[in-house]
């Protein structure tokens, strides 16, 4: 609440004096004045860049969240701790003597963009989309069907998702559609063992729910096949690296493609399979190849992503 009550206090002293030499950062007139709404990489990349190109700019970034870095703290998988490093770049940046940061400011509620222009020489709008695409689907908003942002923000502890209630203890099924990484963050956390979450930086909510869940199914689908997926040779040997995983394909979708390295992956998978077969594993992961509507989930048997 402090700082949310410091920067409404510089933001009104800025606005009032508009014309004066003042700014969030008590900038002199003489100064290039940049800033960027967004505190995420972008926001963050392009006040590094601005800092190290104009040697005299001042460089504030304004926030509606209380804390910086955007997806890399609230989009990156808990258990990618290795591409969270960039935060300490970031962070350098932030306390960089010519750059402020501002959280708890909203732009068009705080403060206007025409109000930012008459305050700075350089506006940057670097807050991305924080909307989810309408799919026009039948049954797109039942009961039960959530958009992987919420899904990731709620696992990831975003101040936005904190409501979000998956249910995961009405069915043993989830049900992805789309096979790029963020689909497979989703299945991975929903299939990796607690134990292993609990070593990460996952919200202890998110942990607390996967602990009861009963989902042990999950299907990716996909309008092409799984030898088409967007995903990263990366994200698939995750995927194989979790233990008691059994992982299903269907022949018939691997209609081949380029040869590339997630293609490999994925064709190794059917030895893998064969080996087994007769083998109860805890876990299903099955990635199919078909066209569907939403109202296939209005039975409540399934959870859909």
């Amino acid at each position: 609440m402090a700082i949310f009550d410091q920067a409404i206090r510089r933001l009104s002293l800025s606005l009032s004096r508009r014309r004066s030499s003042l700014s969030f950062s008590t900038l002199s007139s003489n100064r290039l004045r940049v800033c960027v709404v967004g505190a995420g990489p972008a926001g963050f990349y392009t006040a590094e860049k601005m800092l190290k190109a104009h040697q005299g700019a001042e460089v504030d970034i304004i926030d509606r969240l209380p804390t910086p870095f955007g997806l890399v703290r609230s989009g990156v998988a808990p258990d990618h701790p290795e591409t969270k490093i960039v935060m300490n770049q970031f962070s350098k940046a932030a306390q960089h003597e010519r750059c402020s940061f501002f959280g708890n400011v909203s732009l068009g509620s705080s403060v206007s963009l025409s109000e930012l222009r008459e305050l700075y020489h350089v506006v940057v709008l670097a807050y991305g989309a924080e909307s989810d695409r309408a799919l026009g689907i039948p049954g797109e908003y039942l009961s039960g069907i959530h958009s992987a942002r919420e899904f990731v923000w709620w696992y990831n502890g975003h101040p936005d998702g904190k409501n979000l209630s998956p249910d995961l203890k009405s069915t043993d099924t989830a049900v992805i559609l789309g096979q790029g990484n963020v689909a497979l963050d989703v299945a991975r956390i929903l299939l990796q063992s607690t134990s292993v979450l609990a070593t990460t930086d996952i919200a202890s909510h998110a942990l607390e729910a996967l602990e009861q869940s009963y989902i042990r199914k999950v299907y990716l689908v996909g309008r092409r096949g799984p030898a088409q997926a967007a995903c990263t040779a990366k994200e698939l040997r995750e995927i194989l690296g979790i233990k008691d995983l059994y992982i299903h394909i269907n022949e018939v979708d691997l209609h081949k493609s380029p040869e590339d390295e997630c293609l490999k992956i994925i064709e190794s998978i059917g030895g893998f399979m064969s080996c087994f077969q007769k083998q109860l594993l805890q876990h299903l992961l099955i990635l199919v190849q078909i066209s569907m509507n939403f109202t296939l989930f209005s039975s409540g048997n399934l959870i859909g992503f």
